[in-house]
């Protein structure tokens, strides 16, 4: 069964804001145009939150565009990221093929969580859970789609949607992929073991001014990534670290 999502519990608005959150909602469900037309409006309806959020991705993304190596997503979900990356190559990059994308997920929510992760009502064992094979293949469908679309759509399979337990599919993509380089990853794990091994194995394969982004890098209700990053990436590797100018949630770190 699918757990809560934390963003219908926790929220920083007023109760005036979520009324009208709501509101925005009911209208994008009934908005009275034809399907062209609402698909070119969603602006209407995107949110400053999900639009800073979407301009960070972006921010980040325009810093690989001089270096080589592929994308990957770590504990995709949904694949909003994926899909947004795909976007931006085809507008900053569209001759660009080789910027292939990888998608890494159960599609069944979190498991194992250790001794040094913050399990809660909203952070345990199943949340995120979005279908698993099923979800998976409705992403495959949808990033295909989105290339498709895009310029050049018609040179294909510049993604993988690789489902499992990270700490298994990663080394095993790694191993029968020895030639990829890695330019950007995004991080959204949340449970330090998968963290901690995922990130040294991305950090062999990352090229030099390669970027490692993490969503919960200092949210002290899922401490997985800060922890992982004072234990073994503070004072022991060459980098620099930053935060997003418009996502104060989103921060990053440059190889030197």
């Amino acid at each position: 069964m699918q757990k809560t999502h934390e963003s219908s519990v926790i929220s920083f608005s007023s109760k005036e804001s979520i009324d009208a959150r709501m509101k925005i909602h009911e209208l994008l469900e009934n908005y009275p145009s034809t399907k062209e037309e609402k698909e070119r409006s969603l602006g209407l309806f995107l949110r400053g939150s999900l639009l800073a959020r979407v301009m960070a991705t972006a921010e980040i993304y325009k810093q690989i565009i001089d270096i080589p190596g592929c994308i990957f997503d770590l504990g995709t979900w949904r694949g909003q990221t994926a899909v947004l990356c795909e976007n931006f190559r085809a507008i900053f990059e569209p001759l660009h093929f080789n910027r292939r994308i990888m998608c890494f997920d159960t599609f069944e929510g979190y498991s194992g969580f250790s001794e040094k992760d913050n399990a809660t009502m909203l952070h345990q064992n199943g949340t995120y859970a979005v279908g698993g094979k099923e979800y998976a293949d409705f992403l495959r469908n949808l990033l295909q789609l989105h290339e498709q679309s895009n310029a050049m759509g018609h040179i294909h399979n510049k993604h993988q949607v690789i489902e499992g337990d990270v700490t298994e599919t990663l080394p095993h993509f790694l191993a029968e992929n020895k030639n990829e380089l890695i330019a950007l990853a995004f991080f959204d794990l949340n449970s330090y073991n998968p963290t901690t091994q995922s990130f040294n194995l991305i950090y062999e394969r990352l090229v030099s001014g390669g970027i490692i982004a993490f969503w919960q890098l200092t949210r002290d209700s899922i401490p997985a990534e800060g922890t992982v990053y004072n234990e073994h990436i503070l004072n022991k590797i060459p980098h620099t670290l930053h935060k997003s100018l418009l996502y104060p949630g989103l921060c990053y770190l440059k190889k030197q």
